[in-house]
């Protein structure tokens, strides 16, 4: 069988763009000469579509896109395509998330997904049926066992814990299946493409089939996926491997029995450095913004923010703005702008002290005889939320957010202000992983200011202010914040593990009670397993305390 794998950067909605990708690629794979063609899970509408399935229009618009594609299949070369299907005039649990096999003019065969996730960042029970049967599609000779992303993360003999009591997979080859497909939207996660491998490793060393896993590649809002489809020969070895972070198509012949060799994935900053490049990328392209702002502060993250823009879009469209205030040091105005000319970025400086001055006489009466504090801290972060507001409305500048994952977690964030943005690029990035990207930025020379990289963390709100006058060392706190949001550990475990009981305690309740900003927060880039936001929820109003 010789096939055609396709990693598509498909834009949800966008029917006929994405009907025309997949097209271009049949067409490509007719050139090429192969048997079949193969592009993602819903790759027609995008992953996921979630509530616009209900809309009537988009469903028929979906519909006609499909029927025209299979309308543009030859006699030879099939098509197998993802989309949603059965089209009715209903809403909620109605539809299919389907693989349509195309031939000869006509949608021959439509596989439906068997088993449909419902957790973390999966919501598809709100939407799609399971399937009513499993079979196999006779093509060329083969028995085509093609399933559907979830399908093939349930096989007994490599789970020890599985989420589903049937797997469709196992089902096919029992029935005789000569040659597997999985079309996939796998959310990308750091150390997830290493399980995948091993996982389909596993599963085709025991069955002895070839096996052809094609997943999509792009960002949609917060999720990422990283291609990387690949392709395994009969005896389980990988015979092709796609590109990460990017379109990729090639040819699997599974009559060749080509070997591929090379890393899996790469470590966590080369790794988490491109899929951050191109989340921001896709949310800037995909949402029509072409221009990125960024408020520099003179600290590690606002720098990272800076450069992951300049490689996503291009130093001609990230424009930075210095607001600098009485207690604004020095060293961060001049390490700004030293980072600023090494990215070659058009930056200003827009001082906040006379408007400070002028809310705190304002609120002289009704601040009275009451200390300076919080409140004044928070006065001077909003003012650099409205200016960068002001400067994204009038220009449309997309604002991107410098809160890494160790702030957002504990509420070391104000609202309305240095949370003010359309994305958090590193809101899923410790702070600690923060610096190890930073340092791999600089391997080959500086380009992030080693002053930058060095000087103590500090928010510049009050004298002599840093971060862990407030935080706990960011190196424990990251830790704790790991076991907890990551691998659901709890006080008496972490406890157990690091020690500091008190101090673990008082971090896990800061991390609960502060829900109530991230629910307001921008949407995160989501790099690991748990990211805040849609894959995690929690209660804003609660009372849940540890003792």
């Amino acid at each position: 069988m010789k096939a055609a794998v396709c990693q598509i950067n498909s834009i949800i909605g966008d029917i006929e763009g994405n009907k025309k990708k997949i097209l271009e690629y049949y067409l490509k794979g007719v050139s090429d000469g192969v048997d079949i063609v193969v592009t993602p899970e819903l790759s027609l509408t995008g992953y996921t579509p979630l509530d616009l399935v209900e809309k009537e229009e988009f469903r028929q618009a979906v519909y006609s896109a499909a029927s025209d594609l299979a309308s543009s299949t030859n006699s030879t070369t099939a098509l197998l395509f993802g989309s949603i299907s059965e089209f009715q005039d209903n809403i909620g649990t109605n539809l299919f998330n389907s693989a349509l096999f195309c031939i000869n003019g006509k949608i021959d065969k439509v596989i439906h997904k068997t088993l449909i996730p419902n957790y973390d960042v999966f919501d598809e029970v709100r939407y799609f049926e399971s399937a009513k049967e499993t079979f196999l599609v006779d093509f060329k000779g083969e028995k085509l066992g093609i399933s559907i992303c979830e399908d093939i993360w349930n096989d007994e003999d490599y789970w020890k814990k599985r989420l589903y009591p049937n797997d469709p997979v196992k089902q096919q080859i029992d029935m005789g299946a000569t040659f597997l497909i999985n079309i996939s939207a796998s959310p990308y996660s750091y150390g997830k493409r290493k399980n995948r491998f091993k996982m389909l490793t596993a599963l085709t060393k025991e069955d002895g089939i070839p096996l052809i896993y094609t997943c999509c590649v792009g960002a949609q809002t917060e999720l990422i996926f990283d291609g990387v489809s690949f392709c395994f020969n009969a005896d389980s070895s990988l015979a092709k491997k796609g590109a990460a972070f990017k379109e990729d198509y090639f040819v699997f012949d599974s009559g060749i029995g080509i070997k591929e060799n090379g890393s899996i994935e790469l470590s966590f900053p080369e790794e988490i450095h491109d899929a951050l490049i191109l989340g921001i990328s896709d949310y800037t392209k995909k949402t029509g913004f072409k221009k990125a702002l960024i408020g520099l502060s003179g600290g590690v993250d606002s720098a990272l923010i800076t450069y992951l823009a300049v490689k996503a879009l291009g130093n001609e469209n990230v424009h930075t703005v210095l607001m600098p205030s009485e207690f604004s040091s020095e060293g961060s105005i001049v390490d700004s702008i030293k980072l600023a000319k090494n990215l070659g970025v058009s930056y200003e400086t827009v001082p906040i002290t006379p408007v400070f001055n002028t809310i705190k006489e304002s609120l002289s009466n009704s601040f009275g005889d009451e200390d300076p504090g919080l409140a004044e801290e928070n006065i001077q972060s909003r003012i650099r939320g409205l200016f960068l507001m002001a400067l994204s409305n009038k220009f449309g500048y997309l604002l991107l957010t410098t809160g890494n994952k160790s702030e957002l977690a504990t509420g070391y964030a104000t609202l309305y202000g240095d949370m003010a943005g359309a994305l958090a690029p590193i809101g899923d990035v410790y702070k600690t992983g923060v610096y190890q990207i930073c340092e791999y930025i600089n391997r080959n020379g500086e380009i992030i200011p080693e002053e930058i990289l060095t000087k103590a963390p500090s928010a510049e709100l009050r004298p002599n202010q840093t971060d862990q006058d407030s935080l706990p060392p960011y190196n424990f706190l990251d830790e704790v914040l790991k076991l907890y949001l990551e691998e659901n550990k709890e006080l008496k475990e972490i406890a157990l593990l690091l020690g500091n009981f008190n101090t673990v305690k008082e971090i896990l309740n800061l991390v609960d009670k502060n829900e109530f900003k991230r629910r307001q927060a921008a949407p995160v880039l989501r790099i690991s397993n748990k990211a805040f936001g849609y894959g995690r929820r929690f209660p804003v109003v609660q009372k849940w305390r540890r003792k």
